[in-house]
């Protein structure tokens, strides 16, 4: 797990590339703090950068910016391959000879057998870019879900990095809000995939590779695509539950031995949710030797408190335990850091910024996550809501007189009242399942923006995302329900914030977080399943394990990774603009964002 960087000056202008890189594997530092080098091309068009956190072969031969043996491709790479063991073995047996025991040379190899096509091999989390210098061409990959970033800039030459704050020190970058990317914060409480914050700088799309030839132009390839999988995918011929039960044993217990490969230790961050209970129960009983477990305390009383469940499960899975505590004090300062680390304007983050925090503290490297497990096995109030408000909804009819009754009349009073104002929507939103999502979703809905927020550019980026659209083009021939609300927690929450957020958090302690529920092999097996038995859910994934976890977590209300918002929102005296503490929170966050860019860039 890695930083990565570079920089390719197609343009041949009188600028020290070396030198702009430099400058970012110094800002990258916390995401490889092991190592660092940079690689520059002969004719210094090319530049590489790399921060190495040392996860698989711990020795010097797996030093990156890597060349290969016959010094035609460069590659620098960050993520974890899980299947490179595999994949090497294929190649050795063609003959092909290696240096290192690292994944890093397995995808440069893999590359040059089977050419692009070998992508689809890799199983695992990955963003890198490799220089062809045979081919005159710069390959820039990311992995399916986009688990790790890449961010990339071609304006006056063309820029790569795996933070946006990075990018920001390139001379030529904009520091223009884009007006999509701004106009999504206030939408969802992050910036929409592929946005940013800012006009100039892009994500690469997930699933995606992005090629760049020796004139700055750019195609891209879709080889990995959600929806295309969803709508594909066949059903199984397993009838029986108890057969259908097997087979997601099985396919749960190879992702979660795959998320085990690593030259270091490894820490599972245990609630007590029902995702992060079922990762240590079907763990092998020589992977918990190796591994311990870390629940957060963050001071919930009652039943709300994970505690107790945690330990109950740790002790009955025989694993290493720890509860890590933050104080009143230390969250002032934690807070402090956390808001000059975010790498982008973000309402979440800040439960993993703690838990890598405490990783760190007790000198891990690798933490393992759940996250993906609610996507995938309808485990948010959404999949039950959204069908219901939408039935609901059917016996009124559609007017116009009500509906503005409702956006001004209801809604005025809901704001008096102290009731999610955004719920005054539910009128024009709650019709369809893709507007119902938003209307779920949503931090604010596009009406509320317009009579809260003066800015004319939040105005110009809402009709820019078109959202009302393209979430209906979203779900467009998805014919089930809960299908079509997977889809949509998946791009838009998933996808957008939670991962995004969970890699520069873990990333500003230098820990790699990884998420057995969220790998595309798995995914494409998982799928055909759901189509086979629609409520295939938590509780089935509850029954693979029933004897390996305490017999309460059946029926413990969900409650998800939270953080206590209000209580924490006191250390900074944030005036309260809204009745609602996530709108007041996600307006401070990005306050502090702005704040802390203006001061350290």
């Amino acid at each position: 797990m890695c930083g990565i960087s570079g920089g390719y000056n197609y343009l041949n202008k009188e600028i020290n590339l070396k030198s702009t890189i430099a400058k970012i594997v110094k800002i990258q530092h916390n995401r490889g703090p092991d190592d660092s080098d940079i690689w520059e091309s002969k004719n210094k068009q090319i530049c590489f950068g790399h921060n190495r956190l040392s996860i698989i072969d711990l020795t010097k031969n797996a030093s990156q910016p890597f060349v290969s043996s016959d010094g035609n491709l460069t590659i620098t790479f960050n993520g974890e391959i899980y299947n490179f063991k595999e994949i090497k073995k294929e190649l050795i047996d063609k003959k092909i000879i290696f240096k290192s025991n690292s994944d890093t040379e397995v995808i440069i190899e893999s590359y040059k057998y089977w050419g692009l096509d070998f992508i689809k091999k890799l199983r695992g989390m990955f963003a890198f870019v490799i220089w062809d210098s045979f081919k005159k061409k710069l390959i820039l990959a990311r992995d399916p879900f986009g688990i790790k970033p890449l961010y990339y800039v071609n304006k006056n030459g063309f820029y790569f990095a795996s933070q946006v704050k990075s990018l920001l020190t390139v001379e030529s970058v904009s520091r223009e809000h884009s007006n999509a990317g701004l106009a999504s914060y206030y939408l969802w409480g992050n910036m929409q995939e592929q946005f940013t914050l800012y006009k100039d700088i892009k994500s690469i799309k997930m699933g995606t590779i992005l090629i760049l030839d020796e004139n700055g132009n750019e195609t891209n390839i879709n080889y990995a695509d959600i929806k295309s999988t969803i709508l594909d995918a066949e059903p199984l011929n397993i009838k029986n539950y108890s057969d259908q039960k097997e087979y997601l044993s099985e396919i749960l217990r190879e992702t979660i031995e795959y998320h085990q490969v690593s030259d270091v230790p490894i820490l599972l961050l245990l609630s007590a949710g029902i995702d992060s209970n079922l990762i240590l129960a079907m763990m092998s009983e020589k992977e918990k030797k190796n591994s311990s477990a870390l629940t957060v305390n963050f001071d919930f009383e009652g039943n709300d408190s994970e505690i107790p469940l945690a330990q109950k499960s740790a002790k009955l899975n025989n694993i290493e335990h720890f509860v890590g505590k933050i104080n009143y004090h230390d969250s002032k300062e934690l807070l402090n850091r956390f808001f000059k680390d975010m790498d982008l304007p973000s309402n979440d983050g800040f439960n993993n910024y703690i838990a890598s925090h405490i990783a760190k503290e007790n000198n891990s490297k690798i933490i393992i996550s759940g996250v993906g497990g609610d996507e995938f096995f309808s485990g948010y109030p959404s999949f039950s809501r959204i069908p219901k408000i939408n039935k609901a909804l059917k016996f009124i009819p559609n007017s116009t007189i009500l509906n503005n009754f409702f956006k001004k009349k209801i809604y005025k009073l809901f704001k008096k009242n102290k009731i999610k104002s955004k719920y005054s929507g539910i009128y024009e939103y709650g019709r369809d399942l893709s507007s119902c999502f938003l209307l779920m979703r949503s931090l604010f809905l596009p009406f509320e923006i317009e009579d809260l927020f003066s800015e004319k550019n939040l105005i110009t980026g809402i009709e820019e995302l078109n959202i009302i659209e393209n979430l209906n083009k979203d779900v467009r021939d998805i014919k089930e329900d809960n299908l079509s609300i997977m889809y949509l927690e998946t791009k838009y929450y998933l996808c957008s914030k939670l991962l995004r957020d969970a890699d520069w958090a873990s990333m500003s302690h230098s820990i790699e977080l990884r998420t057995p529920f969220v790998d595309w092999f798995f995914f494409n097996k998982l799928i055909p399943l759901i189509k086979t038995n629609n409520k295939i859910n938590k509780t089935t994934m509850l029954d693979c394990i029933k004897d390996k976890v305490p017999s309460e977590i059946y029926k413990r209300k969900k409650t998800g990774f939270r953080i206590p918002q209000k209580n924490y929102m006191k250390n900074f005296s944030h005036s309260e603009q809204f009745n609602e503490t996530e709108k007041n929170w996600s307006t401070l966050s990005f306050k502090k964002y702005i704040k802390n860019n203006e001061k350290t860039n």
